[in-house]
């Protein structure tokens, strides 16, 4: 039987337990098998409800890792599904393997380990395997040092710092990332703007993500989960653990974390999100949030904000509204919940309030400027244009918060002037501007009103250069009038045949 090394002496051999373990996982660093022990030391301080584990180095330059549990027994050493374990909640470990990997990597590096609870004191050994030849790596149990001892102290003996700081950083514990918010499924943490997202699973790092915009402890395993979690828990695909940090976000409601993330929405368009937002799912549920807890935000995608109209775009800039920029399925799936553009046109055409005043009830002055409307229906007239719809004044046209002075509005079959609009250098040039609207049935700064607009436009000048021909009689000027009214009343004659 080979000597048992114990840290700083040899001891005497007293009972052996085989760990049926030869050479595994031999990729797995020092890092890899220290991160095994402060597992596990971390499932026994959540498990007893004790104090904060301790990792050291003493004066002689070896490490401990010391719980404050109910101490290591050989019991712990066999491989087998612990039932304490499985039911307690967001426990690491689970099968009973990860201390037995972690000492067979110890002993394959040279690293002398020495274990001290109130059980027993217990080293390592290769030894053959009974009634074989065969070296397996024994655990070799002693009297214990301290048998009132509390809790479970590793030492180790040929380990360097390097190797303890990268074991700690694969736990959340020793990451001091700052917690914004908790759920059923999982916390969301605040991301070092320098360094990748880590994914953390009951608080050990199973992966990173370069473009992710928060880092995550997942506490609600699911079963894809642990399918993936293999013993070496590292490498897990996105695939396994994508659908719970979905759940995570969608059910997150602090600011912290919905404003981040309602903040990447506009960045979907332009290629820069994050991807968080990029999931359908996500994006739609900090829409709907975000169009919750505020009023001042209308929704658009790149292809609606394309096709606004000068006079939409008038509309949104006076609304206020803030505009989220979003792709077409987000807007899809969020439809119903968020504001859109329509909603804003909705409460433009709300904001309209009539305070009507009759006729009867205007002053002199007011009665003589709208009487001369009869000059503006005589030119429509002239020209073959539909005149014949109401005319009416009011008091108030549109709500003062939308910032809009409008003098008037073609709306419904009618034109409303504004009573303030009354005056006679501006209240025929009002009324041209809303029959135009109602000639041509379009809006302002489109191409059908500025033409109809132009058109009127231009015979009214016709008009008055006809005018000033014929009080020029015997004027070269007056006869080229006299030809102009004559090809006018042709060309609108072939006009009306065109239209029968």
């Amino acid at each position: 039987m080979k000597p048992i090394t114990k840290i700083g002496e040899v001891v005497n051999l007293d009972r052996i337990f085989d760990l049926n373990i030869e050479q595994v996982l031999e990729h797995w660093g020092l890092e890899h098998a220290l991160r095994e022990i402060i597992a596990n030391a971390l499932d026994e301080k959540k498990i007893t409800d004790t104090q904060e584990i301790k990792i050291f180095k003493d004066l002689t330059g070896n490490w401990h890792i010391r719980d404050y549990g109910r101490g290591l027994q050989y019991i712990h050493f066999t491989q087998n599904e612990n039932l304490e374990k499985l039911i307690a909640e967001n426990l690491i470990g689970k099968f009973g393997v990860g201390l037995k990997d972690a000492l067979a990597v110890f002993n394959r590096h040279g690293v002398v380990v020495e274990v001290n609870s109130r059980y027993a004191n217990i080293t390592l050994s290769v030894e053959n395997k009974k009634g074989f030849e065969v070296e397996t790596l024994h655990a070799v149990f002693n009297d214990p040092i301290d048998n009132s001892m509390i809790g479970t102290e590793f030492i180790f003996s040929g380990i360097n710092d390097d190797h303890v700081e990268k074991a700690k950083g694969m736990f959340l514990n020793f990451n001091n990332l700052e917690l914004l918010e908790k759920t059923s499924y999982g916390e969301v943490y605040r991301k070092d703007n320098h360094i990748d997202s880590s994914i953390f699973i009951n608080g050990v790092k199973v992966a990173t993500e370069e473009n992710f915009m928060f880092s995550y402890n997942i506490t609600n395993i699911s079963a894809q989960i642990k399918k993936a979690l293999n013993r070496e828990r590292t490498n897990v695909g996105r695939t396994a653990y994508s659908s719970s940090v979905k759940k995570i976000l969608m059910n997150c409601n602090e600011s912290a974390v919905l404003e981040l993330l309602v903040n990447d929405l506009e960045n979907i368009t332009r290629g820069s999100n994050k991807d968080e937002i990029g999931w359908v799912d996500v994006a739609t549920y900090a829409a709907k949030t975000l169009n919750k807890q505020s009023d001042n935000t209308v929704f658009l995608t790149p292809e609606e904000r394309n096709n606004l109209s000068n006079q939409d775009v008038e509309i949104l800039e006076n609304s206020k509204k803030k505009i989220i920029f979003v792709p077409e399925n987000v807007k899809e799936k969020a439809r119903g919940t968020i504001t859109s553009f329509s909603h804003v046109v909705q409460d433009y055409q709300d904001s309209f309030q009539y305070k009507f005043i009759s006729y009867e009830q205007l002053s002199v002055k007011e009665k003589s400027i709208f009487d001369t409307k009869d000059i503006v229906l005589n030119f429509l007239k002239r020209h073959n244009y539909s005149y014949e719809i109401p005319i009416l004044v009011s008091e108030t046209i549109r709500k003062h918060e939308l910032g809009i002075d409008t003098r008037g509005v073609y709306e419904d079959g009618k034109i409303i002037i504004k009573r303030d609009a009354l005056n006679k250098d501006e209240f025929l040039g009002v009324l041209i501007h809303e029959f135009a609207h109602h000639i041509s049935k379009a809006s302002d700064n489109t191409r059908e009103f500025e033409s109809q607009l132009t058109n009127f436009l231009g015979l009214a000048m016709g008009e008055i250069g006809e005018d000033y021909a014929i009080n020029r009689k015997g004027s070269s000027v007056a006869k080229e009038a006299k030809m102009y009214r004559r090809k006018k009343k042709g060309i609108m004659s072939l006009f009306k045949r065109d239209l029968k």
